[in-house]
């Protein structure tokens, strides 16, 4: 699971490198929503980091091109009846919130939540490094991963749009594909990784309907190679 990731939040570089067009309108409106309600729509704190349920900068490909937007780091199904995605605990009788910010790469065809996604509504988030709680010495600490080779990195991801019952509400949400760790991310102590899709298959897996199911998987499976640094944060 990635607990936090570092994002780059200047978007028209991030466009750029990714030649995508920044979608202005809904970076407006989600600046909008944030000072209505900034509990809510949280965007990426003073170290441009974020966690679930804050609002990140994500590409999809839309009319032709890729598009970057605002999509919140846990992904909201459309099918949910509010606006968290909970389930009752058999146990206790209450609700819990479902987390869904991370999606295992053995379970796309498995869970609700990612199953109508798959092969449909596909996306690629950049972003800088992220970040895990591990044991280290007996103690809980925070470390930061990067690639060696690169300044930004990116991740396969599903995504989904919520609606409100009266249609007041709309949340795009998303969430990071993740699978086995390399050799030192593992050394290191965390057992998850983000796919690191490889650049010549961006479009691809940005538009599934072009590609069959086979082909989709050996894209997840063959990613960019690079060896992954790493800093103590805490």
């Amino acid at each position: 699971m990635c607990f936090s990731v570092q994002v780059d939040r200047k978007l028209n570089r991030v466009a750029k490198r990714f030649q995508a067009e920044v979608d202005i309108l809904a970076f407006e409106r989600f600046l909008v929503n944030k000072e209505a309600n900034p509990k809510y729509y949280k965007a990426p704190d003073e170290e441009n980091r974020i966690y679930p349920n804050y609002f990140a900068p994500v590409i999809t490909f839309e009319n032709g091109k890729r598009i970057l937007s605002p999509k919140k780091y846990q992904l909201l199904p459309h099918f949910s009846k509010e606006n968290k995605y909970r389930a009752v605990n058999p146990k206790t009788n209450r609700k819990k919130e479902i987390s869904t910010y991370n999606a295992r790469l053995d379970s796309l065809e498995k869970r609700n939540a990612w199953e109508p996604l798959f092969m449909r509504k596909h996306c690629v988030f950049p972003f800088v490094r992220f970040f895990e709680w591990v044991e280290y010495q007996g103690n809980k600490r925070q470390i930061g991963l990067y690639p060696n080779n690169s300044e930004i990195m990116w991740a396969p991801g599903l995504h989904d749009k919520w609606t409100s019952e009266d249609g007041q509400e709309i949340i795009d949400s998303f969430a990071l594909i993740t699978t086995e760790p390399p050799k030192e991310v593992e050394e290191m102590g965390h057992d998850r990784c983000p796919v690191y899709l490889k650049e010549e298959y961006i479009d691809r897996w940005l538009q599934p309907n072009k590609e069959t199911k086979d082909d989709i998987y050996s894209m997840l499976f063959d990613v960019e190679k690079t060896v992954y640094l790493n800093e103590w944060v805490s």
